[in-house]
Order: structure tokens, then sequence, then C-alpha cells
């Protein structure tokens, strides 16, 4: 008879049990590979080379992107990335904050950089060269003279593949 309550119970509960549906939710993976500061793994992963020349920095990487992200100053931190394949309208940087204004900004030497920006805080700025695409964002903004020296950056690691004029 004991046997028997037990068994009905167990009967119950696992009708109840089974009438219930499992929800079970997928996330997506995150894509990126944290590569600390070895920029080797991060070529590996990308698939391409992006050898800034740096000190103080981080790096991670995903196919067909590299971000590396080092101190402005003691306060701020700018973050760069490459990618092979055109992203977004050329814009890799990931930042989806709407800005005041979009312009392009020509430096000393002809080349054009695209920035998103609010009067002269610059938070992104991004363009297009023979070797790939290149952005560089900073949450609390860069000047004129920061995004000209942050080009020089990425110039001196591909300058034999930017544009002539880059020179």
């Amino acid at each position: 008879m004991k046997l028997l309550k037990i068994l009905s119970i167990l009967a119950i509960f696992t009708t109840l049990c089974g009438c219930s549906e499992l929800k079970t939710t997928t996330q997506m993976p995150n894509p990126w590979f944290e590569c600390n500061d070895n920029l080797a793994q991060a070529a590996k992963i990308a698939g391409f080379k992006f050898p800034l020349i740096l000190s103080n920095y981080t790096v991670r990487a995903m196919k067909d992107m590299v971000e590396i992200t080092y101190p402005l100053d003691e306060n701020r931190y700018v973050t760069v990335r490459k990618s092979q394949s055109e992203i977004n309208g050329g814009d890799n940087s990931g930042d989806y904050n709407k800005y005041p204004q979009n312009d392009v900004y020509t430096l000393d030497n002809g080349v054009n950089i695209n920035v998103r920006r609010d009067g002269n805080k610059i938070f992104v700025m991004y363009f297009g060269a023979e070797s790939g695409y290149f952005s560089a964002r900073c949450e609390q903004g860069m000047s004129y003279k920061e995004v000209e020296g942050i080009y020089q950056v990425i110039a001196e690691a591909e300058s034999p593949k930017l544009p002539p004029e880059a020179n």
C-alpha cells in the first residue's frame, strides 16, 4: 500500500513536470578573443597583421578584425581597429552613438579622415586604405591634433600600404 502511494505521487509529479515547457535561451557567443599584448596571436585570429608600435596596450581579435586599446593620456583610452573588409560604410569602430556632426577632416598630407564629433571633441575617426579599414574611438573625445597623432601611429605601421599622398 505504501509503495502504491509513492508510485502514485511519483506518477503525478512526472506528469506535472512533463507538461511544463522547458524554455532555453540561446546567446550569440562572444566573437572576440583576448590576446593581452600578443600581436602575433591577434594576427592568427584575424588573418592579417596590424603591427602598431606602442607600449602599454591590450589587443583582442576576431576573424577579420584586430582591436588595440592604449592610453591617450592618464585619463583617456583610445581604441584603434583594423579590418580587411568594409563594415558599416567603412566605420568599423563599433560606436553606434549619434553625434551632432559627421564631417571629413583633411590632414595636411591630403588624407581624408571621416570624423564623428560634437564641436571640437572628436569621438570617432575612420578611413579606408589599400591595406584595410581603420578607426579610432575615445569615449571622452579627442582633439584634431590627437586624431593626426593616431593617424601617424597607424601610418607608421602600414606605410607601404597607405595611399601615396599619405607619405
